[in-house]
């Protein structure tokens, strides 16, 4: 179980300089595994955001990419082959990037997408993360950069308002926000390609 000190810093990263001012969308249900056309480049985007687990400043290949949630993406983008442009270096310009690209979605998450969280449910995005894995019933293991460093998250944008199944397993990690606890599944505001 994680502690409230963990939730609390959780918390306070999804809200630490990333900010945007996009309208949300809402999760839909899955429609099945989604695969990414480039399955290589996301593997390699994955590859580089997990060697870069524990860490504070976002540091691959020698190259420093600063230590907030967006450097996380833009450094395992990069790895995996797709520069994004100089300006898309924040999550506000990440999200108008998958969104002139046509790729934001409410649903179907597939591994090396980006996910946009709010800091409060029905929030525009303010923290962006990379999905690492896909599990059953649409729990999706996230990687993202917080004030301890790069960790993982679960969501569950399928059943946002729970964080256990029946089955006891973790459907969404639940975070301190705004004084109250809120499963991070409904902090959800999309996901998006740009692989």
């Amino acid at each position: 179980m994680t502690s409230p000190r963990t939730l609390l810093l959780l918390a306070a990263a999804l809200t630490a300089g990333c900010a945007t001012a996009r309208k949300p969308a809402s999760p839909s249900a899955a429609q099945g595994p989604v695969q990414h056309a480039n399955a290589a480049a996301a593997r390699k985007a994955i590859d580089a955001a997990r060697s870069l687990a524990g860490q504070k400043e976002i540091v691959h290949n020698g190259v420093s990419y600063g230590d907030g949630c967006s450097a996380l993406v833009v450094a395992a983008y990069q790895q995996a082959g797709r520069k994004l442009a100089a300006g898309a270096r924040d999550v506000k310009s990440l999200h108008a990037l998958a969104r002139s690209e046509r790729s934001l979605r409410k649903g179907q998450p597939a591994p090396g997408d980006l996910v946009f969280l709010s800091d409060r449910p029905g929030g525009q995005p303010e923290h962006v993360g990379l999905v690492e894995r896909v599990g059953e019933g649409g729990t999706v293991t996230v990687l993202h950069r917080t004030a301890r460093g790069v960790s993982r998250m679960h969501v569950n944008g399928l059943q946002p308002w729970k964080a256990r199944g029946d089955d006891g397993q973790i459907l969404n990690d639940v975070l301190v926000v705004g004084g109250g606890r809120i499963p991070a599944g409904r902090l959800l505001v999309a996901y998006a390609t740009l692989l």
